[in-house]
């Protein structure tokens, strides 16, 4: 009989050791879910955050052999941008793409990058971001709210002007147009510099806003206004390219310290690749017939001159070095003086 169950406990043991064995070998049983959200439509052809979320899913997915599952959450389907800022920090959502409106509820210092004007093209902006100084934002950001960001990202570009009152030639033109903003005090700050009104409205109802008045205009780059069919509730646009567009990507810092090193050498590769595939679209969309070639035939463009743009820049800029000055202290007009001494070697560098 004590053969018998020393025998039964052998085959016990050895089934536990087969069991655990067949866990560790098989990825499925330690995958890990990374929900991905954004405000971009799900067309990844059009909207550069899907193009970013589907090549960072089909890289770390295929990186991993399927130990991470990536699912994307686009159209700000998991709740608005605070809302979903809220459930990286919390860990109910594990990565982000936020605009510079969401960063600014949780980092105000993001509003240093609205200096109007600043950023000549997409060159300079490009090598700023990627550069000395788009590390130390990641990392003022990191120690501020205990969010990694990964990188960067595009959001289609440059700013422009849309409303239904009249064309924007000059900067006497913006004065009594009711514009929508992001909730960035900076933006706020750059309207009311040019004497207009405005107003912060969440992404997800500027398209209403728009069509039933409770403003006469925005301002967001090319492909939002594209994606969004905002040509649909606006008549005129403006190409003032005023200040460029930036979307963070941002993952939950336990779930990024919870990956092994190799999962996280992947994520962040695809994070990188994914930042690339944005900046494509967000191009492509402009350069082709979907872009100026589309809106022509649905607004009516003006190209402001050097001059035009000067003078927006010569009440704007100052304007802006004031709002920081008193709403972000020290620290803003350093952070200001770093980001404007960076585009000045990026120029030097690149030979503009």
């Amino acid at each position: 009989m004590r053969f018998y169950n020393t025998m039964r406990l052998s085959f016990i043991g050895l089934g536990i050791i087969l069991l655990i064995l067949i866990f560790s070998a098989n990825p499925s049983f330690a995958k890990k879910i990374f929900k991905l959200g954004h405000i971009d439509p799900d067309d990844p052809f059009v909207a550069p955050d899907q193009a970013a979320a589907v090549v960072f899913k089909n890289m770390v997915m295929t990186g991993t052999n399927g130990e991470i599952e990536v699912q994307i959450f686009p159209s700000s389907v998991l709740g608005k941008e605070r809302e979903s800022m809220e459930m990286v920090k919390n860990g109910l959502l594990q990565g982000y793409l936020a605009s510079a409106g969401a960063m600014a509820t949780f980092w105000p210092l993001v509003g240093i990058l609205d200096t109007p004007f600043a950023i000549p093209n997409f060159s300079i902006a490009y090598d700023v971001f990627d550069g000395r100084f788009g590390e130390k934002l990641k990392r003022s950001f990191f120690e501020k709210t205990g969010m990694r960001c990964l990188e960067i990202t595009d959001a289609s570009g440059f700013f422009n002007f849309t409303n239904n009152k009249r064309q924007i030639r000059s900067i006497d033109d913006v004065k009594g147009i009711k514009f929508r903003t992001m909730a960035l005090p900076s933006h706020i700050a750059f309207f009311k510099a040019m004497g207009a009104s405005a107003i912060p409205i969440s992404w997800a109802e500027v398209y209403t806003s728009l069509q039933t008045g409770v403003v006469d205009g925005q301002h967001n780059p090319l492909g939002q206004i594209i994606q969004n069919k905002i040509y649909e509730v606006q008549k005129y646009l403006s190409l003032t390219n005023h200040i460029f567009s930036t979307h963070w990507f941002l993952i939950n810092e336990d779930f990024f310290r919870s990956l092994s090193e190799e999962q996280q050498k992947i994520v962040t590769d695809a994070a990188l690749v994914a930042k690339v595939a944005s900046r494509g679209i967000t191009r492509i969309v402009a350069s082709s017939d979907k872009g100026i070639p589309f809106l022509a035939k649905q607004m009516e463009i003006y190209q402001p001159s050097v001059k035009e743009k000067e003078r927006f820049a010569a009440v704007t800029i100052p304007a802006i070095r004031s709002f920081i000055k008193e709403d972000l202290g020290d620290a803003g007009v350093a952070l200001q003086n770093d980001f404007l001494k960076a585009i000045e070697d990026s120029r030097r560098k690149l030979g503009y």
